[in-house]
Formats: C-alpha cells, sequence, structure tokens
C-alpha cells in the first residue's frame, strides 16, 4: 500500500503485459494518483531496478541460505515450513538501500541516463546477421 494520491503521485514501472493493460487497472491507478509507466518489450533486462539489482542477489543469497542449512541440518527435509526463516535471511541480504539505489542507476532511472542503451542495441537480429 502507498499514500499515493493525485497531489502526491507514485510512479510504478511495469512491462507491457496485457494484464497490466486492463481498462479496470489503469482507470483504479488513475484515480489514486498512480502513474503507471510502460517500458517498452525485450528492455526490462535493462529497466527495471530490480531485476537490475536485487532479484538475482536475493536468488543467490536464498541458494546460500538453503545451503548452509541442507549442511546444518543433515538427517532433515527441507520443507515448506522452513522456506520463510530463509527468504528472510536472503531478504535482508538482498534488499538494501545501496542495492536500490545501483539498481535504479544502472537502468539510468536516476540519477536519468538517456545512453543506457546503445546503438547496437536498436538492431534487429536480421541486421545483425548482415554485417557478420
Amino acid at each position: 500500500m502507498t499514500s499515493s494520491t493525485k497531489e502526491n503521485p507514485t510512479l510504478v514501472i511495469m512491462d507491457s503485459h496485457e494484464s497490466h493493460l486492463a481498462s479496470e487497472v489503469l482507470n483504479i491507478a488513475k484515480e489514486n494518483g498512480v502513474i503507471l509507466l510502460k517500458i517498452p518489450p525485450h528492455t526490462s533486462h535493462k529497466l527495471q531496478a530490480l531485476d537490475a539489482s536485487m532479484f538475482g542477489p536475493f536468488q543467490n543469497f536464498y541458494n546460500a541460505a538453503v545451503d548452509s542449512w541442507i549442511v546444518r541440518h543433515p538427517e532433515q527435509t527441507l520443507t515448506i515450513y522452513n522456506v520463510a526463516e530463509l527468504v528472510g535471511q536472503a531478504f535482508d541480504k538482498s534488499m538494501t538501500p545501496s542495492n536500490i539505489k545501483s539498481g535504479f542507476k544502472k537502468a539510468g532511472i536516476f540519477p536519468f541516463d538517456r545512453d543506457i542503451f546503445t546503438e547496437d542495441e536498436f538492431l534487429t537480429s536480421r541486421s545483425l546477421t548482415e554485417e557478420t
């Protein structure tokens, strides 16, 4: 939940999945001061700040927590009841202010960087094969 209002809007950056474009979703967002910014297809690897800096490290820290749990509990089976603890460990290590800021910088969102993409990244796969 956010404290978004029309006077104090919140920006939500999202991919171009069809479910995000339903008129009901757009209306609710507009009524509640949420600005939806749809990024172009096939650019989320560069423009989604959380993908760029947090989800990869989170997965690595979670995998390390699982590995550590297995070593400490050799006779036990990891179950769904252990997952919350391991997710908590990974979350604390990966969801840090510095990682969040790093993702927005890497995505060129803040500080704004209009040159986040190179000219080569706009070429189609056909153009690339023709050049070689």
